[in-house]
């Protein structure tokens, strides 16, 4: 009987075990389809798109293991047709400085290329990508990262204008400026640059303007004798 009782012990151990590992691995397929379907496709590249499905499909395999009616082979099929379908990043609007149109949509995308970065660091150090994968996808959400800030500065700026006017906000603009030039290696970011700098020289008018007309304003009367 004691024999009988260990063994049936043993098993619930192992099923408890296989339960909490299949937890795991379902709570990595949600987060991992959370990040492929929520990353903005202007940070997105093909490479990182193949990267997360094919971390998707290890992870579909693994959970299969584990379960076999977890639906593992449906859900490889979606990620097979996923793969195939064509990608190519938005172009950026022609009339706006900014990527996004408020400070929340540019802070959620901002926490979810960190959470994208945790991810690719996290594979790195299980061995399933290679170094130099790593660090160009890396460089590429650091990239991504910055834009994302960049669009937060810019949006201050748009505030302060409203609120102080252009002397105040154009410190601002001309400091988003030099961080998208930085970034605009490959020209990617053409559109957005020129649009900024056609702002700002329409400030710099505004500001000039003022700074004439008060030098007017305090230049002191001829004495006439």
């Amino acid at each position: 009987m004691a024999m009988v009782a260990i063994a049936i012990q043993t098993a619930e151990n192992q099923r408890r075990e296989r339960q909490m590992q299949l937890l795991a691995v379902r709570n990595q397929i949600r987060g991992t389809e959370h990040l492929l379907d929520s990353l903005p496709a202007e940070f997105q590249t093909v490479e990182l798109k193949r990267l997360l499905i094919s971390y998707l499909r290890s992870l579909w395999h693994s959970a299969s293991k584990l379960d076999r009616s977890t639906g593992h082979q449906q859900a490889l099929q979606k990620l097979d047709e996923r793969d195939k379908e064509p990608f190519s990043p938005p172009a950026f609007p022609k009339d706006q400085i900014t990527l996004f149109h408020d400070r929340n949509t540019a802070q959620r995308n901002r926490a979810l290329i960190r959470e994208t970065a945790q991810l690719i660091n996290s594979l790195k150090q299980q061995s399933a990508i290679n170094t130099q994968t790593c660090q160009v996808q890396l460089q590429q959400l650091k990239n991504a990262y910055v834009r994302c800030n960049c669009d937060l500065l810019l949006q201050d700026a748009q505030q302060a204008l409203s609120d102080r006017g252009a002397q105040v906000a154009v410190h601002k603009f001309r400091s988003a400026q030099k961080q998208l030039q930085r970034l605009n290696t490959k020209h990617e970011l053409d559109t957005q640059v020129f649009n900024l700098n056609q702002l700002l020289e329409q400030l710099n008018e505004q500001v000039n303007q003022q700074r004439n007309e008060k030098s007017l304003h305090e230049k002191p009367e001829a004495t006439s004798w």
